[in-house]
């Protein structure tokens, strides 16, 4: 059976490294600082295998399109990319809990979820740190949310303009740009009323010959791909929420910009029987 078009878009993806490279060169940095606070609290060797486990978990991820976990090694969609690096792992666990049947596959990860989940106080200082850094970038990028009430529908001009920006085409509540036949869609779920919920942002990417068949990336899809980026949501102010916005939007176009010029893109197939 012929492999679907978008499979082989996803599995010539240049992977985490050089998109989070792209995405720290448009300012954002928060996601990097939970990185290295991973590193500090896993000192040692388990810190050395962090790198390599966020990168292969980003490959399986992106090839599974968000449909499995790595850390469980189950998946509705088997990446074309099977990480045997995360099968030992996996198989070398010793750290398993009732409560938590599939923890992060580096145990210091896991104790530090642990961490969070039972300390209040770690919990307490981890958030305000955070904050400090989002809000940081807020000044970096002069958001201000005047005016805004915090309520369902607020966000959509300051969505309007940031896809605007990167050349996303409204299509009624939804967004879109294409490459070929390759459509990268961001849309906006308003059916809940405080901003400070979750982020209202959908991301998809989809073959326009076979709508049906998508990759819906949602904010725990993209902190797989780039580990940290969930940090940006949902924000403990307007502000910073707006900054999250901002952010996944500038990393969901990075991706997409990263699989358009893909060889196995419809653009780029285009292209090249143009040129045959």
């Amino acid at each position: 059976m012929e492999e679907h078009p978008l499979l082989q878009v996803v599995a010539n993806w240049p992977g985490r490294g050089p998109t989070q490279l792209a995405f720290e060169a448009l300012g954002f940095s928060v996601h990097r600082a939970w990185q290295d606070r991973m590193r500090q609290y896993c000192s040692g060797q388990q810190a050395d295998l962090l790198d390599r486990y966020w990168d292969e978990v980003a490959v399986e991820t992106m090839q599974s399109l968000g449909r499995g976990s790595s850390d469980e090694r189950s998946f509705v969609i088997e990446p074309k990319y099977r990480s045997a690096f995360l099968d030992d792992l996996f198989a070398a666990r010793d750290f398993v809990e009732p409560k938590f049947r599939y923890p992060p596959l580096i145990k210091c990860l896991f104790e530090h979820f642990k961490k969070l989940w039972y300390d209040a106080q770690f919990r307490d200082g981890e958030n305000a740190f955070f904050s400090r850094l989002l809000q940081a970038e807020v000044e970096r990028f002069g958001i201000r949310a005047t005016g805004w009430s915090g309520t369902r529908g607020a966000v959509i001009p300051f969505l309007e303009t940031s896809c605007a920006e990167l050349n996303f085409e409204p299509r009624g509540r939804r967004w879109r740009k294409r490459a070929g036949d390759l459509v990268f869609e961001i849309g906006a779920d308003l059916g809940y009323n405080q901003f400070r919920d979750r982020s209202p942002l959908k991301f998809r990417i989809y073959n326009a010959r076979q709508p049906k068949y998508v990759f819906d990336l949602w904010s725990s899809v993209m902190d797989r791909l780039v580990p940290g980026v969930e940090r940006y949501s949902p924000g403990r102010t307007v502000d910073q929420y707006l900054l999250g916005v901002k952010a996944y939007i500038g990393l969901f176009n990075l991706i997409a910009e990263s699989l358009a010029s893909s060889p196995a893109s419809p653009e780029r197939k285009i292209g090249q029987e143009a040129r045959s």
